[in-house]
């Protein structure tokens, strides 16, 4: 049975991320339709305010393209605490939110992003607006993020690197 689940996993893996994305964007199950996030309305360049003078802030972070945010897989690489090992994002274009490690059962929710400040993402839980994350950098390789929690206030600076090669959750000791 061991010898099963290691190769299903490895199969789940070594498919391309896209595959992996397309897979869950078609998953009915598992997400109640009333509380999935509608997909993030990107205003076109027109609607957008300049461009910032930070260089730390790419196109994408001033709210002018976000899609290679959701054409990636998020591995997080760093943040305050000690993340969970292979703790991933996916951002999936139809509002959909990814959140799972290799220790964590997964979760599902859904995102959007906030018309007032087009470089703020707000992630839904039960139809309610559980955290912000404010992009401070997207590129093709980082994404860097300052999260706040909506309830408790707390804020935490969080760094993503795109998955470009193969992963494969360790066994780990049970």
């Amino acid at each position: 049975m061991k010898g099963l689940k290691k190769m299903l996993r490895r199969v789940l893996w070594v498919t391309a991320p896209a595959a992996l994305l397309a897979g869950l964007a078609s998953c009915s199950g598992g997400v109640d339709p009333a509380n999935t996030a509608r997909a993030p309305e990107v205003a076109t360049a027109e609607d957008q305010p300049a461009a910032s003078s930070d260089s730390s802030l790419t196109a994408a972070a001033s709210g002018q393209d976000l899609t290679v945010l959701f054409s990636r897989v998020w591995r997080m690489t760093q943040a305050p605490s000690e993340p969970a090992p292979g703790s991933i994002y996916v951002f999936l274009p139809n509002g959909t939110f990814l959140q799972t490690s290799c220790v964590e059962t997964y979760a599902l929710s859904g995102w959007t992003v906030d018309k007032d400040a087009p470089n703020v993402l707000k992630v839904s839980e039960n139809g309610q607006v559980a955290l912000t994350a404010e992009i401070l950098e997207l590129t093709n390789t980082t994404l860097r993020l300052r999260q706040t929690l909506v309830r408790s206030g707390d804020t935490q600076e969080v760094t993503l690197s795109a998955m470009e090669d193969e992963f494969i959750c360790p066994d780990l000791p049970r």
